[in-house]
């Protein structure tokens, strides 16, 4: 097992293992500071949210990537330079404590935001969902390298299963969660082919996303 699962485990002797391109672009394109602005977009183009005036839809989405993305990502940046991480991806375990209590207040931010607008309840207990997923995250990180990537489209998809059972989206619903199904089954296989999580990791973040942010939404 490589590494970057084994955390600071020596690895064996052993061939280099060619990682394939393709799975570090779906892990950069879907990554979790990127997800819940695709999440904040779906949101305001397949709902009743859409009869906002498209300025307003726009100035939200690039509200939610600021506080959600842009925050974290200079964080990250910063924690870089001061050698407190080793790199953007936060690969070590025992590294990720920091960034991810960063991304789940972010996340907590991002629902003061959008309540703070009025959106409706099931948006703004959206984002705290991730945010509960991510505290999860946190916590079971000191014990054991859970994906974040999986987590966050867990949530994603965990969003459009609850676009589907309470016939909120105006779109075709079926078409739009089996398109996130496949994508998180996609980003699943590239977290493996990766080798940054066993499969056991990828599952678990998934299903975590998944619960928090369907249950969350389900709150009224």
């Amino acid at each position: 097992m490589s590494e970057e699962i084994q955390d600071n485990e020596k690895p064996v002797a052993e061939a280099p293992v060619r990682k394939p391109l393709w799975a570090q672009l779906v892990s950069d394109i879907l990554s979790p500071i990127l997800v819940p602005t695709y999440a904040t977009a779906l949101a305001m183009w397949v709902t009743s949210l859409r009869a906002v005036p498209e300025e307003t839809r726009w100035l939200v989405i690039a509200m939610v990537f600021i506080i959600t993305g842009l925050i974290p990502l200079l964080a990250i940046t910063l924690m870089i330079k001061l050698g407190i991480v080793s790199d953007r991806a936060v690969s070590q375990r025992n590294q990720r404590y920091i960034p991810m209590s960063v991304a789940a207040v972010c996340y907590f931010g991002a629902s003061l935001f959008v309540g703070s607008i009025g959106s409706p309840t099931w948006f703004r207990m959206f984002f705290l969902g991730a945010a509960a997923a991510t505290a999860l995250d946190l916590i079971i990180t000191f014990k054991w390298k859970i994906s974040a990537h999986t987590t966050s489209m867990g949530g994603l998809v965990g969003m459009m299963f609850w676009f589907a059972v309470s016939g909120l989206a105006d779109v075709n619903v079926m078409i739009m969660l089996s398109m996130g199904i496949v994508l998180a089954g996609v980003m699943c296989t590239a977290r493996l082919l990766l080798q940054r999580h066993t499969l056991g990791q990828v599952i678990a973040g998934l299903l975590l996303g998944f619960a928090c942010c369907f249950a969350a939404m389900c709150i009224r």
